[in-house]
């Protein structure tokens, strides 16, 4: 019997994921299986494995390596049932990174037919991902996304998501709207260019076909990345598909620029660079012009310290850096 496979990345964040998998607890089919790649070392994966023995039991089970290092458990969500299972990264691999790593595991396994990535700090409707899948089929579509209600002011932060690509950003359509809003299904999906990362249906075929993620930005643009790479396939929205999302909870990515982390300032300022050389090399030196511009609304809003981390992100995408920023790796330690 064919299954969804639920993705879930995770970053020293045991708490999210343990509320994320609460609200799981209440899904109503299709049948499916959770896969969460911790990317925050063996003390965080430990944490994680506590906290998922706190919402079930362990399982025995081989512990399979898709890769040196990368270690799997399997649990039980209590009263569900639920196969949950916890694969310890060699590293921090990333977004794109850690769900690859997932799909490598998965390969092997005849019987899944689509993965529903989740951002850690969500929690869906008891028939989200039923709306997913009804949606896929029913419209032929390669990825579905959901309606994204912000957990925080029951306002949409988006339906679908439109590719601004002279000045490399993302417009988010519906945002602001009433969350019980109903807007024109087909309106949206005809403007539509990537659906949200933080709940992103995408079917095996699409996978086998397209490939997996680009692994190079490290965090942000791939879902737009894999959207826009999409070939034949249609990318489709389910409005009855609700996910609450505890916007920027899991990596500081907050809206208020000081407030922001600096590793998210600087990979979105470099990541939106990446994409642009990538997609749209043609008009790429008028693009770096006006994001660099763009960084200044940092020091416009007294973040003065996140706009010099703007300006690095800025000059590393426009010299083409890719994976994890040295700038942000931990100091060696002495001999």
């Amino acid at each position: 019997m064919s299954y969804c496979a639920i993705v879930i990345i995770g970053f020293r964040c045991s708490s999210d994921i343990a509320e994320c998998l609460t609200a799981l607890k209440s899904l109503e089919g299709p049948d499916h299986a959770v896969h969460i790649c911790e990317n925050g070392g063996d003390d965080s994966y430990d944490e994680l494995c506590h906290a998922l023995s706190e919402l079930g039991g362990e399982t025995p089970s081989a512990r399979q390596s898709v890769s040196p290092g990368f270690l799997t458990r399997e649990f039980r969500l209590a009263g569900k049932e639920t196969r949950v299972f916890a694969h310890r990264a060699p590293g921090n691999l990333g977004y794109a990174g850690g769900i690859n790593a997932v799909l490598a595991y998965l390969k092997s396994d005849p019987d899944w037919d689509a993965i529903w990535i989740l951002n850690p700090d969500t929690a869906p409707e008891p028939d989200a991902l039923a709306a997913l899948k009804r949606r896929a089929v029913e419209g032929g579509y390669g990825i579905v996304g959901s309606r994204i209600v912000l957990s925080h002011n029951q306002r949409i932060q988006m339906y679908a998501g439109r590719w601004r690509r002279w000045m490399a950003r993302g417009w988010n359509i519906g945002l602001g709207e009433p969350a019980d809003a109903t807007p024109d299904t087909a309106k949206i999906e005809a403007e539509m260019q990537y659906v949200s990362g933080a709940s992103m249906y995408v079917t095996r075929q699409f996978i086998e076909v397209i490939g997996p993620m680009e692994e190079g930005y490290f965090l942000y643009a791939e879902e737009v990345d894999w959207c826009l790479r999409r070939g034949h396939f249609r990318i489709g929205y389910a409005h009855d598909s609700i996910v609450l999302h505890d916007h920027g909870a899991t990596i500081g990515s907050n809206s208020n620029r000081k407030m922001r982390s600096s590793f998210s300032v600087f990979l979105d300022e470099r990541s939106k660079l990446l994409l642009t050389r990538r997609f749209y090399p043609v008009i790429f030196p008028i693009v770096a012009i006006v994001t660099l511009l763009l960084t200044t609304q940092y020091a416009v809003q007294g973040a003065y310290k996140n706009f010099g981390v703007a300006l690095a992100g800025w000059f590393s995408g426009l010299k083409g850096e890719k994976g994890f920023p040295k700038r942000f790796a931990p100091p060696s330690r002495p001999a």
